[in-house]
């Protein structure tokens, strides 16, 4: 009697082992759904005359450097429409759900100087935005969580790039290398 309930159960364990099997490698899609590395989509630029902005999708190296020649028109050292700013961007299509950008760069920043990456919606409306503020030098991270799930099918724009103060200090500078971009 015990043979015929062991051999009635074999299927049964086969078969939930077989579920959990893809229960597990569907939860690992959903936690990490695209990794992007370069060439990137050239994204926008600006600032004005006193920028050097040097931005290569192919490598997804960028540096600004700034050099202001006279007080700067603002007090404090936001970031300004007149400091230089540039992006990359990559047109995501989510295949699995997703929450949260993770940026991964190399470079260095001048304490004025901003890593920037957000998500777009197709209506160029912000889903989200996050900033990485120096000084810093070497190897870094910026997460973006986004305030809901982005769920399947739905098409977002993601920018990441630097961005300056406005001549704060009167030279400033903002270099890196954008090693990945990750959606999970």
């Amino acid at each position: 009697m015990v043979a015929a309930v062991v051999a009635v159960s074999a299927p049964r364990i086969a078969l939930i082992a077989l579920s959990l099997a893809m229960v597990l490698s569907s939860a690992q899609v959903v936690a990490k759904e695209k990794v992007y590395e370069p060439p990137y989509k050239e994204g926008p630029s600006g600032g004005d005359q006193f920028n050097h902005i040097e931005a290569d999708p192919q490598t997804g190296e960028m540096a600004i450097y700034r050099v202001f020649p006279g007080i700067s028109p603002v007090v404090g050292c936001e970031p300004e429409p007149d400091a230089g700013w540039a992006m990359f961007r990559i047109d995501h299509r989510a295949v699995a759900p997703f929450k949260e950008v993770l940026l991964s760069f190399n470079g260095r920043l001048d304490p004025y100087a901003w890593v920037t990456l957000g998500v777009r919606k197709p209506s160029k409306d912000w889903v989200s935005v996050a900033k990485f503020q120096g000084p810093h030098n070497g190897a870094g991270e910026l997460k973006l969580r986004l305030p809901r799930r982005v769920t399947i099918g739905s098409e977002v724009e993601i920018e990441f790039g630097l961005q300056l103060g406005d001549g704060c200090p009167q030279v400033s500078y903002a270099e890196a290398t954008f090693e990945s971009v990750e959606v999970r």
